[in-house]
């Protein structure tokens, strides 16, 4: 079902990395993560630092 989602609105995204950073945002979203900040989410899509979750939003 998620993925029937993200192919729904992937093609708002043109760049492949962007893509990449909302399916891992969103995915962050519905994870356990305790807390969901930029900061959070990027650990949680294993990112070094939070900058492209920021660039998203």
């Amino acid at each position: 079902m998620f993925d029937q989602v993200m192919g729904r609105i992937a093609g708002r995204f043109r760049r492949v990395e962007t893509r990449a950073t909302a399916r891992a945002y969103l995915l962050g979203l519905l994870s356990g993560v305790e807390r969901k900040n930029c900061w959070g989410l990027a650990e949680q899509a294993g990112h070094a630092r939070p900058g492209p979750m920021q660039r998203l939003l």
